[in-house]
């Protein structure tokens, strides 16, 4: 009886602190939305009607975001499960300390890659160019690691089955894996395109064209622009990924059960 109610206590607690936790997170989003609609202390819609109507600059950096966060995860996942099927299913020397190092590089903080990139990018002649900025991200360590860590649940025999019917590891892969991990799939798919969303370091150290940029940058340089509009900009900044968590929050929760 005793512990019983002793853990409906610690239940009740981590309820608690995961409450006080959650609402230290929604409480700036909350009050961004709410002053997005203030204008001299009153309720008004000036600064979207300005952000919409006179803002044109945020219409083309909000579908560059939308742009390059798509490219971008679908180059990951077209380059990650491939990647997570060698290192599951593939015999080579080296794997494990290979998958180590994915893992390291996963681990590693953005800015310690930004100078290395920056380099690379410049030699390969494509700096200041959109696809400096696609092609270093379509290569997300986070996406072939978590992918691999989902894939390590197939059953092995079923992939030997296949190499009886077809030496292809195209159509292995297609028919085989690609249907049971969907989900892992749509879920770093969203994660991929939520983190892309966000970036900031290589928009505005990878392109020299503010119309090349993203709407990150356009938040970033808030002395830029009229100080109505940045507000709204910040909701409508957030409206994307918030969407895509409301419509697949289900898919997000079952594709990270590792």
């Amino acid at each position: 009886m005793r512990n019983t109610f002793l853990e409906k206590v610690i239940q009740l607690i981590i309820k608690a602190i995961v409450f006080l936790v959650a609402l230290v997170f929604l409480v700036p989003v909350l009050l961004t939305i709410l002053e997005s609609f203030r204008n001299d202390g009153s309720i008004s819609l000036t600064g979207y009607n300005q952000l919409f109507f006179n803002c044109f600059t945020f219409y083309r950096l909000f579908w560059n975001s939308v742009i390059y966060s798509a490219l971008i995860s679908v180059g990951a996942i077209l380059i990650s499960v491939p990647a997570a099927f060698a290192f599951k299913f593939a015999r080579f020397k080296g794997k494990g300390i290979l998958f180590v190092i994915y893992i390291i590089l996963m681990m590693m903080p953005l800015q310690v890659m930004l100078l290395p990139n920056y380099i690379g990018l410049r030699d390969m002649g494509i700096l200041y160019k959109p696809m400096a900025i696609i092609l270093p991200l379509v290569f997300s360590p986070f996406a072939v690691v978590v992918t691999h860590q989902y894939m390590r649940e197939i059953d092995s025999s079923i992939i030997e089955s296949a190499r009886l019917e077809t030496n292809s590891a195209f159509k292995i892969i297609l028919h085989c894996v690609v249907p049971q991990i969907k989900v892992c799939i749509a879920a770093v798919a969203l994660f991929v395109y939520a983190d892309m969303w966000n970036m900031v370091e290589q928009p505005m150290l990878y392109l020299d064209n503010d119309k090349l940029r993203t709407l990150s940058t356009f938040i970033v340089q808030a002395d830029q622009y009229d100080a109505s509009v940045m507000l709204p900009a910040s909701v409508m900044f957030m409206v994307p990924v918030f969407l895509f968590y409301l419509l697949f929050h289900e898919e997000l929760k079952q594709g990270l059960k590792l």
